[in-house]
């Protein structure tokens, strides 16, 4: 029984830190544009593919593709979302989940066609390839240290958030736009900015667990819905609820996994949002603001 407890700590504490890095850029573009994105799970898939390209086909080695791969990102995210979706269809918002969504889907099925899962793509990220064991709980270090990045990364956005002057407008922006213009916020420039910093905690996500999670073209989908069930149970668009629910879904996750089933993980998570819902109308911290 000790040792069922202990599993259900450690991987709490892993899974919820890595599923930070999952749903983080999600919220991010919640609270700051007021966005459900729905093409989200694409950054999944160019962090994988995009750097398996300059890798294979490039011949790159693992650092300048990985960079590359990054300023692909970028493009991606403020070219053919931001300005190509976005900025276009806002008042429009059945249009722009269609779009957006549909792109997602486009991207991944374009990687399934130059690299169906026969072609074996992995990101040979692993930094430490070796296990650690704690009281008889044994754990991959690639494992520990994604959720140290999780952990670090949310750190770094809380802080940069509460402490900058940049973060400071961002926050005021998600609060109040019409104040903001008034103010003299330049929000387009800080709608860029966010849409950057929306890609940065995926893509490091997907480098760090590529090693034992699996690359294939349709896993944004999964890590889409990840990222969607932690936005909506903490509050959309706020980074502390979306804090508190990544642990809460790392502890049920954990919980269930090794007390009764894993393939039950994904219900039991849907259950106790609904249940979140119904009875806090709009997640755990409900509120118009980022913070």
């Amino acid at each position: 029984m000790s040792n069922i407890l202990l599993q259900i700590i450690i991987y709490t504490v892993i899974w919820g830190s890595i599923y930070l890095l999952i749903s983080l850029g999600f919220s991010l573009i919640c609270g700051v544009l007021r966005i459900f994105h729905l093409g989200y799970g694409v950054v999944f898939i160019l962090a994988a593919y995009v750097t398996w390209f300059f890798m294979e086909d490039a011949h790159l080695g693992l650092v300048p593709s990985l960079l590359l791969m990054f300023l692909v990102q970028c493009a991606f995210a403020l070219i053919i979302f931001y300005k190509g979706v976005f900025q276009r269809y806002l008042e429009e918002e059945e249009v722009l989940l269609t779009v957006s969504i549909l792109i997602f889907l486009a991207v991944a099925h374009l990687a399934n066609y130059l690299y169906p899962v026969t072609a074996g793509v992995s990101i040979p990220s692993t930094i430490i390839d070796d296990v650690l064991s704690i009281g008889g709980v044994t754990i991959a270090y690639q494992m520990i240290l994604a959720a140290l990045a999780g952990i670090l990364v949310t750190a770094i956005y809380v802080l940069w958030f509460m402490k900058t002057r940049v973060g400071l407008i961002i926050r005021a922006i998600s609060q109040n736009l019409p104040a903001a213009l008034l103010m003299g916020a330049n929000v387009n420039r800080m709608y860029y900015l966010a849409m950057i910093l929306s890609v940065i905690p995926p893509t490091i996500c997907m480098i760090m667990i590529a090693p034992f999670w699996g690359v294939d073209p349709f896993m944004g989908a999964s890590l889409l819905m990840t990222a969607m069930l932690i936005s909506i149970l903490g509050g959309l668009g706020n980074l502390k609820g979306s804090i508190v629910a990544s642990y809460l879904i790392g502890f049920i996750h954990a919980s269930v996994s090794f007390i009764f089933v894993s393939r039950f993980m994904g219900l039991a998570a849907l259950i106790v949002t609904l249940v979140v819902m119904i009875y806090r109308r709009g997640g755990i911290f409900a509120g118009e603001t980022l913070w």
